[in-house]
């Protein structure tokens, strides 16, 4: 499940027209709207940490100040009614990082037989709205706006998923990954400029020198607690102690540099002296990698930081990230095979099943073979995710969504966690591939539970990166 949000709701109004409905008790009623939409967002999801109405440009600056004490992520504006735009925009003015969400809200679906000059303003959204978007359009600002009535549980929803959606991307513009070395070598396919990076999207890549991780490693005494997770969690098909302790100092390691660092994801080339082929650790990190990602902290491996990007989004969106590659096509049952080298997310191992853990069946040929977990992925919804450059999009950057399902079927035998995906929208696997390579995704993508393309694109625009859905 995705993480709550905490959310602003700002209702901007206009005395101007309280003769034309109703004098004084119009206002009221706007109060009243603006607990409905409050009561409705906190129902699907959003913690609402601040609310008010905005009449005035000195109103707007005090709740400009209000919103940011509070520690909203996501502001959202109800608008109900014509009002001079001004209003609000002395709100955001001053909050220009914090995303925007727009509602053209109506308390009623239907237009009455009876309708008059009151209903003109009490039902204005239509009308303040275009006041509202066209100066954001102007200037350029990112937002999304939702129409709808307050009553509809789609619109609702949808909002819900838009705001959670644009979290995700205020969150991402001040990222910080953990880069442990470069990329294998050759492998310019996962890597990218990091300066060029954090000037597209803020996304900072923070280099760490794998010889740091063995220190942490070798700093690392005490694996109790991680002996008692992981008895908690997993079934034990281990065979070598050894290789059990070495992963687990070695995810406890990485879980530190994580908390000291405050970092939000990481990317890891473990194939060096310093890590894999070194007398200590001397093994692979991938139980490490994918504990914390299960935490909360995605990491990739081979030094992708690219797909750093795409597991952060597809995790914050979807609530869990299998890092993966697409091994191979079924052509006759229109499927394609997921699986990587070692990698996990515990919360997507669905229906109360436990993962076994074993050693790492890629990797069996090593001195001291490090730790995996196995379980396949359950049945349902999916999305691909993937993060590029792209010479064809004005910020040089973007990111790629493709849904489908995980399907029933099982590999048994496959190395690692990992099952069949179905690409959506009936077009032969074959096609739907050949689309997916051609927007520029690498051979590692993000796969996330769920419908999320939507999500995806919400969180580009935000981002100003493009955007493109296969098929």
């Amino acid at each position: 499940m995705r993480a709550r949000v905490s959310g602003a709701v700002m209702l901007p109004y206009w005395g101007f027209w309280e003769p034309s409905a109703g004098g004084a008790a119009f206002r009221s009623d706007r109060r009243d709207l603006l607990d409905e939409v409050v009561e409705r967002l906190a129902g699907a999801g959003v913690d609402v940490v601040w609310s008010g109405m905005v009449d005035s440009p000195e109103a707007g600056v005090a709740a400009a100040e209000a919103i940011r004490t509070a520690g909203a992520e996501v502001l959202v504006v109800a608008q109900s009614m014509a009002v001079p735009p001004t209003y609000t925009m002395a709100a955001l003015d001053r909050m220009d990082d914090l995303p925007v969400v727009v509602w053209a809200v109506q308390r009623s679906r239907t237009l009455r037989t009876g309708f008059d000059q009151s209903d003109i303003t009490t039902m204005g959204a239509t009308v303040g709205m275009p006041m509202l978007t066209n100066l954001l359009v102007r200037s350029g600002r990112p937002f999304e706006l939702v129409v709808g009535g307050i009553g509809d549980g789609p619109v609702v929803e949808k909002l819900a998923g838009t705001v959670g959606a644009a979290a995700v991307a205020g969150s991402l513009a001040s990222a910080r990954i953990a880069r442990v070395g470069r990329p294998i070598d050759g492998y310019a396919c996962v890597d990218v400029d990091d300066e060029v990076l954090r000037a597209a999207t803020g996304i900072e890549l923070i280099s760490v020198d794998p010889a740091e991780i063995r220190t942490l490693y070798q700093r690392v005494s005490d694996v109790a607690g991680l002996e008692a997770e992981v008895a908690g969690r997993y079934e034990d098909a281990t065979e070598d102690p050894e290789g059990t302790t070495r992963s687990l100092r070695l995810a406890a390691a990485i879980e530190e540099l994580d908390r000291v660092c405050s970092f939000d994801a990481g990317a890891m080339n473990c194939h060096v002296a310093e890590i894999r082929f070194g007398e200590e650790p001397g093994v692979t990190p991938c139980f490490g990698l994918g504990r914390e990602t299960t935490r909360g902290v995605p990491w990739t491996c081979a030094g992708d930081v690219l797909t750093a990007v795409a597991m952060l989004v597809a995790k914050r969106l979807g609530g869990a990230a299998l890092y993966h590659e697409i091994e191979a096509i079924d052509f006759d049952s229109g499927e394609v095979a997921i699986a990587n080298s070692g990698e996990h997310d515990l919360d997507w191992c669905g229906g109360g099943a436990r993962p076994r853990l074993q050693p790492n069946p890629w990797y069996r040929s090593d001195r001291i073979t490090g730790l995996s977990a196995w379980f396949e992925l359950p049945p349902g919804p999916a999305t691909l995710v993937g993060f590029t450059p792209h010479h064809g999009e004005p910020s040089g950057f973007r990111l790629i969504a493709a849904e489908g399902e995980i399907t029933s079927r099982s590999f048994p035998d496959s190395p690692t966690v990992g099952g069949a995906f179905r690409f959506a929208g009936g077009k032969p696997v074959g096609e739907a591939w050949r689309r997916w390579a051609l927007t520029g995704a690498n051979h590692h993508s993000a796969l996330a539970p769920g419908s999320l393309a939507a999500g995806v694109g919400v969180v580009a625009r935000y981002l100003k990166v493009g955007f493109v859905q296969v098929p």
